[in-house]
């Protein structure tokens, strides 16, 4: 038979590097809060759980008719915690139960910022007795309206960076390689609103005052260019 000997195939290794110019660039947009989130409820105490729960089903039912009173949406109304438990005293003989606790919480969204203040005091005539914290925050289309905004400041202040580099070292930008971003959106908290900061809103009458301030959108952008 007849041998046939392999030749082999040889593959050149291109020696070409490119050459890059990594750059980060940020961009920060701010608007006013636009939405607030409350997180209140009502807790009962009574000497049976049954007397409790009832009597904090009947109050509860009056703050989210209140609420809704107010224009908020059923849909923007939440329950977050509903707990039910034992009241003790103690003493050196032991603990004797005294009654029954049941606390009933709803996260509460408010789309109309400058409504929030009397959001508060109706929930609180309506028999809301606790408030853990009012956070202010951005809508998903105000957010997404600054996210853009700010998204072409990062963009600008990489190509700013990159252009001065080239123009002072000599260099010609030829090319983008990569572009990687990150966003940072801040929510504005007030939290542990007091309960008697709430009686004496109730007792004087007058409006609570709210003030949310402004929020602010950041986004950086790393870009890595080419040049030659």
């Amino acid at each position: 038979p007849t041998l046939y000997e392999a030749t082999p195939t040889l593959i050149s290794e291109s020696t070409d590097v490119q050459k890059t110019i990594s750059i980060t660039g940020a961009g920060i947009a701010s608007a006013t809060a636009d939405q607030a989130t409350l997180n209140l409820g009502v807790e009962v105490t009574k000497d049976t759980a049954g007397e409790a729960i009832s009597e904090n089903a009947n109050l509860m039912a009056a703050v989210i008719e209140a609420l809704k009173n107010q224009g908020i949406s059923e849909d923007d109304i939440k329950t977050t915690n509903y707990n039910v438990y034992p009241q003790y005293d103690w003493s050196e003989d032991g603990r004797e139960l005294v009654g029954y606790t049941v606390s009933n919480m709803v996260q509460v969204t408010v789309k109309d910022i400058d409504n929030v203040g009397n959001v508060i005091d109706v929930a609180g005539e309506a028999g809301a007795n606790t408030i853990n914290g009012i956070s202010f925050g951005l809508s998903e289309e105000k957010m997404a309206e600054l996210k853009t905004a700010a998204y072409i400041l990062a963009l600008g202040d990489a190509q700013y960076k990159a252009d001065l580099i080239a123009d002072t070292l000599g260099l010609t930008i030829r090319g983008v390689q990569s572009v990687t971003e990150n966003s940072y959106t801040p929510v504005r908290s007030y939290m542990d609103y007091a309960e008697s900061g709430m009686d004496m809103a109730m007792s004087s009458k007058a409006p609570t005052p709210i003030i949310s301030g402004d929020l602010s959108v950041s986004v950086n952008v790393h870009i890595v260019f080419l040049f030659q």
